[in-house]
């Protein structure tokens, strides 16, 4: 999990799953067996709510009324391409070479040729983006996903998504902005998050507020489809991810 990654999802209140159908005959029986806090974690969601539905959402539709489609388009294109130094390292951890090559020449296309990577010349050359994250770098080198946890403005999250977070957090070009470029304060890192919190949750509205408003029972569907997707990208199936697609795919 990029820096992005890890706080646009912390941030945006565990909104990172879709609607789509449990993979397991008893989801609820398997997935509560990593979830021993579920009374915590319940309330947690709770604040979350509050949180999103009086502060986030608001001003992602505030954000959406007032900024052209084509800013909003670019926006997203930047915020993907600071994701991928991040991606590649993570993929030589997991000794996928191949991605790693991969994910090298979709960062140098876009950013001599796609105005620094606002523009996505790469996808049309054949080489689309494709996440991965230093928790699923943990997972394939057999690290369990441990406790499941719903935490205040992180939200859902398992021990080793937490720690792998963490490390994510280091990897990220954001997080030096204020060093490498001395003319751009620490803020402004800062700053970037938080768009990009704003950009993805208004981008994928609908979605979300299906999943956290409209749902039976909101907590049930957070945490199984985010513990199945979750092993789906550590055991590598595509086709399993993709039937939980995430709802931070912007492209």
């Amino acid at each position: 999990m990029t820096l992005t990654n890890a706080i646009r999802r912390g941030l945006a209140l565990g909104a990172i799953l879709s609607v789509a159908a449990c993979a397991t005959a008893d989801p609820r029986a398997e997935l509560s067996a990593t979830d021993p806090h579920e009374g915590f974690n319940r309330k947690m969601l709770d604040f979350n709510l509050a949180l999103d539905r009086n502060v986030l959402r608001p001003v992602a539709q505030g954000y959406d009324a007032v900024t052209p489609a084509l800013i909003k388009h670019l926006l997203g294109n930047g915020f993907n391409h600071l994701d991928l130094p991040a991606d590649f390292v993570n993929y030589l951890m997991q000794g996928e070479i191949d991605p790693a090559l991969e994910t090298l020449g979709r960062f140098t296309i876009n950013t001599v040729l796609g105005a620094g990577g606002l523009l996505d010349p790469a996808t049309e050359f054949g080489l689309p983006k494709d996440d991965t994250d230093f928790g699923i770098t943990l997972g394939r080198h057999g690290v369990g996903e441990g406790t499941y946890w719903m935490l205040p403005v992180v939200g859902p999250i398992t021990t080793r998504d937490a720690f792998g977070g963490l490390v994510d957090i280091a990897l990220s070009p954001t997080t030096y902005l204020g060093l490498v470029a001395p003319g751009i304060s620490p803020e402004t890192g800062i700053a970037l998050v938080v768009g990009e919190v704003i950009h993805d949750r208004d981008a994928n509205g609908d979605l979300i507020d299906e999943v956290l408003y409209e749902s039976e029972d909101p907590y049930i569907s957070l945490r199984s489809i985010y513990l199945q997707r979750r092993r789906s990208e550590v055991a590598g199936d595509k086709g399993g991810a993709e039937a939980l697609p995430d709802i931070f795919d912007n492209n």
